[in-house]
């Protein structure tokens, strides 16, 4: 391996690393928050919870999707004491950042991701939300061979930020309402 190494990390990426890490804990418990609270708000509204005229079929999220996984992999914080201020539940994290949501038409998928007033894009982990048609944009060359697997062309990627939660609920409140009437007027 020491043959094959390049030391490629850039000084000045390093410092940037060092100072977006040392408030990191409470950016992650506030990105944690605002998605579960999001997700709560979209799965309510889905199919797959029994929603009624639901334009969303499922949220893929750990907390509804796959718990008992995400649980047996989740590293948990250590039992702190009193003096560290902080309870040992605050450090075991949530369900992370991150979901997707796939819709009972291509239409609801198009006029939800469009009506998002969000940052559009592929990347992940910032402090601002952010949305993407993943699968068109990982796989667009491939969308047949994607959907034998069950994955959706009209899959929508969200990555949550640090926005007020108050802002973000009511960004997907409009996007969710958007993609209704845009169901109700194709049919």
């Amino acid at each position: 391996m020491a043959c094959h190494f390049e030391d490629m990390y850039y000084d000045e990426d390093a410092i940037y690393m060092e100072r977006n890490s040392r408030d990191f804990k409470r950016r992650i418990r506030r990105i944690d928050s605002n998605t579960e609270t999001l997700c709560h708000f979209l799965r309510s509204n889905c199919l797959a919870a029994g929603a009624p005229n639901a334009v969303i079929k499922e949220v893929f999220y750990p907390k509804y999707t796959t718990p008992q996984n995400y649980e047996h992999c989740r590293i948990k914080a250590k039992a702190r004491s009193p003096l560290d201020g902080m309870d040992a539940r605050q450090d075991d994290g949530g369900f992370g950042g991150l979901f997707s949501l796939t819709f009972t038409s291509d239409k609801a998928s198009r006029a939800f991701f469009d009506a998002l007033s969000c940052f559009k894009g592929p990347s992940l982990g910032t402090n601002f939300t952010l949305a993407s048609p993943f699968v068109i944009l990982a796989h667009y060359a491939e969308l047949e061979w994607a959907a034998q697997y069950g994955v959706e062309a009209g899959l929508v990627r969200v990555s949550v930020g640090m926005e007020e939660k108050e802002t973000l609920l009511e960004a997907f409140e409009i996007t969710l309402k958007a993609a209704k009437e845009a169901v109700v007027r194709a049919e």
